[in-house]
Parts: C-alpha cells; structure tokens; sequence
C-alpha cells in the first residue's frame, strides 16, 4: 500500500468520499463564538434552564427561571437555596418521584407538578423536562433541564372541567325534570278527561249529585295544569330576558295578609298554623305587585309542601340599612348548605321522601329568585336539616317610597 494510499485510508469517510480536508480542530476563536452562542440562548429563552446536582442543588438558572421564582438574579437565589434548601415540589414525595424517573431512563418528559415560587411561596404548576450528564465512566454529574410555567394552562383545563361537570349535571337535572313534568301534566290531565267522560255519558244517571264534586276536581285539575303551564311560561320569558317589571306603589304587608287568606284552607287542611306579622310602619314599596305576590306565593306553598302537620308557617319581614326584607319561614324538613345551593338553580328538586309524594317541578325557587332579581334584590335561603328554613328576600332602599 503506497504512502499516498495510506494517508487517504486516514483521512474521514466523508473527506474521501467529497474530497474535502480533513475537519480542522476548533480555534480558540471558534470555541468562544460557540460559547458566546450557548450563553445567548441561556439568558434569552423565554423558559427555565437549569442544571443541578442530583441531589437537588441548583448550580445554574438562566433569567426566565429566576424571575419565575421571584428572584432579581441567579446569584441571588443558588444563594437563598443554599441557606433555605430547595424545598420546591408542593408534594413532599414529588422530588422522590422525579429522582427515581431520572435514575431508570436518564430522563423525564412532561413532568407536571405544583411547585412553589422560591422566593414568594406563590404555588404555580410547571412542566419539567430533564436529562442526566454523565462522565465517561457513567458517573451521573448533573441533570439538565427546561421548565414551563402552565398554570394557566391547568386553570383554563380544571374551569373546562367544572364547566362539563356543570353541563353534565344541568342535562341530567333537565332530563329528571323532563319527567316529573310529564308526570305534573298527565296527572291533571288524565283527571280532567276521566271525570269529563264520567259527566259527558251520564254514568251514574242524569242528575247524580256526585257529578258537582266531579266538576269542582276537574276545575282543580285544571287551575294546577294552568299553573304548570304559567311556571314554564314565566322561566322561559325571564330566560330570553322578555320579563318586565309595571312598577307601582306596593303594600307589602297587604300582600302577606292576602297571601294567608289564599293558603288558609291548603293550611289547615295539612294541619299547620299560617301567620303573618309585619312591623308597625312598614315602608311602601315602588314595585311590580303581581311579581311580588307571585314570589310570595310561590314561598309560602313551597312552605306548606314541606311541612309536617302540627308545624308553622310564618310570613313576617322588617326594614334594614340597604333597605327592606321579608321572608316565609317554616319548621319543616330543612335543607343542608349543599341543598339550599342546588334548590335555586332551574330544574333541580331535592330528593327526599315529602318531594317525592308531594310532587312539583322545582320552578318556583328560581323563578322567584329571577323576579328578586328583576326588582334589583336578591334571594337567600337560611335552612338546616331537619328543623325548618327561611327564605329571606332583600330589596335595595331605592325600592322604598319616600
């Protein structure tokens, strides 16, 4: 083999096969614009670099990291972790957990944990990825890495997941009151056309007295089909914002006092007492009176469904600073703080032995909460399980007539 042939079988393969010159060595020159370059790119990413010992000391951080543990320079936090400790991970046995995925594959990808800003102790969640360098004689040296703030990535995915948990539960509560409201409308209905057939073909004879009782079920059956039907009416109106308001000077108390009388047989036939009390001087309102008894109403039976015989009903109410309230109360069954949440949102019926052989559709809470609204109050509801509730509704001063 030639001298000649022999240098050639030395040079790269890539050189025989180009024709090129052997790779020279790297300058002084070229070493440090290489540096300069690694250094550029370390202090200008927009996301954490690191390097650390294995043991978890911080031995570099590019800018991004530092501000986003709350520090002013690298300096200054390698400095406060060597004093403090690096006590980064909110869970105490997620550093273990990064260890143990860094000793069996040399790295991590996508490891995402809640972690504390060193310096201000805000917690934030983060994505790592990490690698291990070693030496030539597979030492483990240091771990390497890149971190991402993605907190507002994990809020935005957790606001996601309320909002389907949310729609899961308002189709499921839509679907139930789907039902209950096929229910409350056949249950009048099948009434109305029985006793009507029963009437129409003289079952009983031409002039059977038992027809009167007949016509007054089928004139009850129908004012509750009505009512229904009005409940559906109203909550579909103050959905599509096409509710509002024939304001006029209000007595409430007169209101309270018609209410009673309303309700009187329903109560006494249920065996509770039904009151009402006002304050002597209670003010006037400047208010839609129809809206107002109707919400008054809707308390009051909702009251009376829930009570057992020998409890009370009360209607009562009083001025405040911001203005005037009134309320009905009860000592029936009661709610729990959960309960009393759900009780005011459409469609929602808490379930409990009284709902079920009671009936309803569970409208009459939120459209009485709306039409509060409507008047610029609000509607609170004061309850404990098993010993009665109150539902209180607040009207802003600018309601009262001078």
């Amino acid at each position: 083999m030639s001298d000649s042939r022999m240098a050639s079988e030395r040079l790269p393969i890539s050189s025989m096969m180009t024709g090129a010159s052997p790779v020279a060595p790297e300058s002084l020159a070229q070493r440090r614009q290489r540096n300069a370059d690694y250094q550029s790119i370390f202090e200008h990413a927009t996301v954490g670099l690191y390097r650390s010992s294995p043991d978890g000391t911080v031995l570099r951080a590019n800018p991004a990291l530092v501000a986003m543990n709350g520090y002013e320079s690298e300096a200054q936090m390698i400095e406060d972790l060597r004093i403090n400790g690096n006590a980064w991970y909110v869970s105490p046995t997620r550093r273990r957990e990064f260890q143990e995925a860094m000793a069996a594959n040399d790295s991590v990808k996508e490891f995402v944990s809640e972690v504390y800003r060193m310096h201000t102790r805000e917690r934030i969640w983060v994505s790592e990825n990490a690698w291990t360098i070693r030496d030539e004689n597979g030492t483990a040296l240091f771990y390497e890495g890149v971190v991402e703030d993605i907190t507002s990535r994990v809020k935005a995915q957790a606001e996601l997941a309320k909002a389907r948990v949310a729609a899961e539960a308002a189709s499921e509560a839509k679907s139930t009151f789907l039902a209950v409201m096929s229910h409350e409308l056949r249950s009048p209905l099948n009434a109305i056309i029985g006793f009507s057939e029963i009437i129409s073909r003289r079952l009983y004879g031409d002039s059977d007295p038992r027809y009167f009782d007949y016509a007054e079920d089928i004139r009850v059956s129908g004012s509750q089909l009505l009512a229904l039907i009005e409940d559906i009416l109203d909550l579909s109106k103050i959905g599509a914002g096409h509710m509002h308001l024939r304001e006029a000077i209000v007595d409430t108390p007169s209101i309270a006092i018609g209410t009673v009388r309303l309700f009187a047989a329903s109560a006494q036939k249920a065996g509770l007492h039904l009151s009402a009390s006002f304050p002597e001087g209670y003010p006037a309102l400047n208010a839609d009176a129809v809206r107002l008894k109707q919400v008054m109403t809707n308390l009051v039976a909702n009251a009376i469904k829930f009570t057992p015989a020998g409890g009370d009903v009360a209607i009562g109410g009083q001025e405040t600073e911001d203005g005037l309230c009134f309320w009905v109360s009860d000592t029936g069954c009661g709610m729990t703080k959960e309960e009393a949440v759900r009780v005011l949102e459409p469609f929602v019926q808490i379930e409990d032995n009284m709902t079920r052989s009671r009936g309803g559709t569970g409208l009459g809470l939120p459209i009485s909460k709306d039409l509060v609204e409507l008047h610029g109050g609000r509607l609170t509801i004061d309850s404990e399980k098993g010993k009665g509730t109150r539902v209180l509704v607040w009207l802003p001063r600018t309601r009262i007539v001078e």
